[in-house]
C-alpha cells in the first residue's frame, strides 16, 4: 500500500478517468490550509483488481481526519477542490474498482466532519462506470450552487460494449437537509438520452444534453417553489 501527496496521485490517475473541464476545480496538494494525502492499495498479481479501498486524508493540525472508500474501489484515486459556493468549497475525490475492460467509479464529495473523518457531501449514490462522463454546470437561474451531473452508458440489446450507446443522465442539486441539519447533494432529475452517442470517442454526452438536462430541472426547480396563496375575493 502507497501514500502518497496528492500532487502524485494526480498525476498518477489523469489519464485513467474521463473528465470534463469544471470551472473553479483544479487539482489540490493543500486544502483549507492543510496537506492532502492518498493512499492507493497494492493490486493483485494481475495487476487489475486493488486488494483494498483507496483513502484520503486531510493532515493536521489540528487532527488528521479522513475517508475510505468501499472495499472494492482502490485504483486511479485522485481529488480536486470544488468550490460549492462562496466561501465554501470541497474536495471531488474519484477511485475505480477493479476490472479489465470495464470497472465502476465513485465519487465523495468530502467536507472536514465534526470528528475524525471526512464528511461525504453526496447523499445520493453517484457511482458510474468507466463508459461515463461527469460535469459541474452553474446555472444560477436554477441554483445558486454548481450542478453536478453523471452520464452513463446504457447496454441496449444486440450492443457491443464500445459501440453507440443511449445514456442515463443524473443531475444532483445542493439542497438544505433538515433530516440531516445541513446541506447536502442529492439526485433532482434523471433521464436516458433519445440519442445514442460512441461510447469510445469521448462524444461529451453532457454538453450535447445540457439544453435538455436544464430545461427538466427548471420544471424541477420550479415544481418546489411555494405556488402563491389565492387572494381573497374582494367585498362589494
Amino acid at each position: 500500500m502507497r501514500a502518497f501527496p496528492l500532487a502524485a496521485a494526480w498525476l498518477i490517475s489523469a489519464a485513467a478517468i474521463t473528465a470534463q473541464p469544471v470551472p473553479d476545480r483544479h487539482a489540490a496538494a493543500r486544502f483549507l490550509g492543510r496537506p492532502v494525502t492518498i493512499t492507493e492499495p497494492a493490486l493483485d498479481a494481475d495487476g487489475f483488481f486493488p486488494k483494498g479501498p483507496a483513502s484520503l486524508c486531510l493532515e493536521g493540525p489540528p487532527r488528521r481526519q479522513c475517508y475510505k472508500a468501499e472495499e472494492e474501489f482502490g485504483r486511479f484515486p485522485r481529488a480536486e477542490i470544488v468550490e460549492i459556493s462562496r466561501g465554501t468549497s470541497a474536495l471531488l475525490f474519484s477511485v475505480a474498482s477493479g476490472g479489465v475492460s470495464g470497472w465502476r467509479v465513485h465519487f465523495a464529495l468530502l467536507r472536514p466532519g465534526p470528528d475524525e473523518t471526512l464528511e461525504d457531501l453526496f447523499l445520493s449514490d453517484t457511482t458510474v462506470s468507466n463508459q461515463s462522463e461527469h460535469k459541474f454546470i452553474r446555472q444560477p437561474g436554477i441554483s445558486a450552487s454548481p450542478i453536478f451531473v453523471t452520464a452513463d452508458y446504457v447496454l441496449g440489446m444486440d450492443e457491443g460494449h464500445y459501440g453507440e450507446h443511449r445514456y442515463i443522465i443524473s443531475a444532483y442539486l445542493w439542497r438544505r437537509s433538515l433530516e440531516h441539519n445541513g446541506s447536502f447533494y442529492t439526485l433532482a432529475d434523471r433521464f436516458m438520452t433519445v440519442r445514442k452517442y460512441e461510447s469510445i470517442d469521448q462524444p461529451d454526452v453532457i454538453e450535447r444534453e445540457r439544453r435538455e438536462i436544464l430545461a427538466r430541472l427548471r420544471r424541477v426547480v420550479g415544481a418546489r417553489s411555494p405556488r402563491p396563496k389565492p387572494r381573497p375575493p374582494v367585498a362589494r
